[in-house]
């Protein structure tokens, strides 16, 4: 029961993270056409700042009840050094892969726009692969 209860916050708190964090991201993305096209150093620190504080805060929202984990890798580093049990790191990469899903489309009701696009000329299987593996790097 305690197990389905952290896995139900821990939904909560990666929807919470990554709805503020892509709500950054579209931010810089629709800038009105007098901004400079593409990525510039301000709209990466732009993101990036978006991406911290929204952690920042989340996670101190989250930290005392699910650990704040939101991101399957660190449930899965978790797992292997004995810090949760089986039961729980499944429940919790349900949890936040649902969580993100849900952020996700969050974004894109309240914007009406696509908030993140692969690059003209990589179609979105290699951008699925090529996320996945920037990914594992963390």
């Amino acid at each position: 029961k305690l197990d389905l209860q952290a896995a139900a916050l821990e939904f909560v708190g990666a929807t919470f993270f990554l709805l503020i964090s892509l709500g950054g991201i579209q931010a810089v993305s629709s800038e009105g056409a007098g901004g400079s096209p593409g990525l510039t150093i301000e709209k990466v620190l732009y993101i990036s700042t978006c991406m911290g504080f929204s952690l920042l805060v989340s996670a101190w929202l989250f930290f005392r009840v699910t650990g704040a984990l939101f991101n399957p890798n660190i449930s899965l580093a978790l797992l292997l050094v004995g810090v949760i049990r089986p039961v729980r790191f499944v429940l919790y990469c349900i949890a936040q892969m649902l969580g993100a899903i849900a952020a996700s489309a969050f974004a894109l009701a309240l914007t009406r726009k696509p908030c993140i696009q692969v690059r003209t000329g990589i179609n979105p299987v290699q951008g699925v692969f090529i996320e996945m593996f920037i990914t594992t790097a963390l």
